[in-house]
């Protein structure tokens, strides 16, 4: 039996060890474990070049209204992040206005000619492996696949925008979004994922023209804390940011900034530097629930499901402890009664025998009909306790005999009434035998039934 007890025991510790274990962990290694969320996104423009004519002070005097040339080439790199069930893959991808904007306003020197460009974006892509684009071949639209463009916020409103790809990105999943209703504390851990153009500078094809990054595995992950929640004003419009110290680059824009447990916290968006130190900023993610309703796109919010296991394993180790108490109990008190399991009938009258406490060696009558209060409350007790005896409150228990039955009721006690070691349910009566002890509060006050003559 011993062995068998302490073998329960050791398995109750076991559960416990991995139930503290869940609880302090985290998600392990979040960057990694989130590239294939992030995509590679580049956005063709059609530029058009309009002959301009400048006077003496450098005004514009003439415009033409047919461009004298067109082109199309890429204009603009960034990164974005999946939409959707998370961990599927999607085709849905949300990123920042500014990479897939038009452009308008280029003064630039064209063949020697002065001219006025306009730049629409008139392909977006997403990059799917690192030779899907370089200075020499453009994009390889066998590697690549093509978005339609679903949402661009307007000037002034958060810089986001919503793509979707012409079919679900294989390899690339969709990441949930944190709860707005809990939003990431200054001082927790970030990660900021996506595809920095810095990095590239040093990469060249064959040719020794620039190679252009797009697999899960060139993901850029850089790591640090959040140092203020804030607004900016930059558009004219306040918009809400999370200011950190996880290090981004140009082409890191639109992609995802993490928590712990590798849900959005907010989309990278810009950094800047002020003496000599940099600053980096991420739209608040709580933004895009209202953006993703309006367009009927599913989204997940994370929800902490570790604290589920721990109470379902703490609750398996209770139980489990429940059982070895009960074996303990059992195995202690052998065949002794317990209280209230047979319906013995007492004749005639019983008598509360003292054996601890206040009443240690008195005795006191209990007549049939009779009911009887028990506490330190002068009023409504028939038998008194001196007050403030500890562990007795002021109306403790009544005991009382009607038919030959003898039962004992807590009234609600602070601490409790005992019968043979267990504690009973408040307001519920007990049934007492010849023999029972009654315990008040602890061990301390202790009466035993007993019939005329004692026990």
């Amino acid at each position: 039996m011993k062995a068998d007890i302490k073998r329960v025991v050791c398995v109750i510790l076991a559960l416990c060890m991995i139930t503290v274990a869940l609880a302090g962990c985290s998600s392990g290694n979040v960057g990694a474990s989130n590239r294939d969320g992030v995509v590679r996104i580049a956005v063709m423009y059609i530029l058009s070049y309009y002959p301009v004519v400048l006077d003496e002070e450098g005004n514009v005097v003439y415009r033409a209204e047919e461009p004298s040339q067109q082109i199309e080439k890429v204009m603009s790199l960034g990164s974005g992040f999946g939409i959707g069930k998370a961990g599927q893959e999607t085709q849905y991808f949300v990123t920042n206005r500014h990479v897939v904007e038009d452009i308008t306003g280029y003064d630039l020197d064209v063949y020697d000619n002065l001219c006025y460009c306009t730049a629409y974006a008139s392909r977006i892509y997403i990059l799917l492996d690192d030779f899907s684009m370089s200075a020499t071949t453009e994009i390889d639209t066998s590697r690549a696949i093509p978005c339609d463009l679903l949402y661009k916020s307007e000037y002034g409103e958060p810089d986001l925008a919503v793509i979707k790809a012409a079919d679900p990105v294989k390899g690339r999943k969709a990441l949930p979004l944190r709860d707005p209703n809990d939003p990431i504390g200054t001082g927790e851990e970030v990660w900021a994922l996506g595809y920095p153009g810095a990095t590239e500078d040093f990469v060249s094809d064959s040719y020794g023209y620039q190679n252009y990054y797009g697999s899960v595995e060139s993901v850029t992950v850089t790591n640090g804390t959040v140092s203020l929640h804030s607004t900016w004003n930059g558009e004219g419009t306040r918009v809400r940011v999370v200011q950190h110290t996880a290090s981004m680059n140009h082409g890191n824009s639109g992609g995802p900034l993490l928590d712990k447990h590798g849900a959005v916290v907010g989309i990278n968006t810009w950094g800047t530097q002020s003496d000599g130190q940099t600053y980096f900023f991420s739209i608040e993610s709580d933004y895009l629930p209202d953006i993703l309703d309006d367009l009927h796109i599913k989204y997940d919010i994370y929800h902490d499901s570790t604290w589920l296991w721990v109470v379902i394993i703490a609750a398996g180790a209770l139980v489990l402890a429940g059982v070895v108490v009960l074996i303990v109990v059992l195995a202690r008190k052998g065949g002794k009664k317990q209280p209230g399991n047979d319906s013995t009938v007492i004749i005639g009258a019983v008598r509360l025998q003292g054996t601890a406490g206040a009443f240690a060696g008195r005795r006191f009558a209990v007549d049939e009909g009779q009911y009887v209060r028990i506490g330190v409350d002068p009023g409504p007790n028939g038998l008194q306790f001196p007050d403030r005896t500890p562990g007795v409150s002021h109306v403790h228990a009544a005991v009382s005999l009607n038919s030959g039955s003898l039962t004992v009721t807590d009234l609600g006690s602070r601490y409790g009434t005992y019968v043979n070691g267990q504690r009973i349910p408040p307001n519920v009566p007990t049934v007492l035998h010849v023999g029972d002890v009654i315990a008040l509060g602890s061990e301390n006050q202790t009466f035993a039934v007993s019939t005329k003559g004692g026990v």
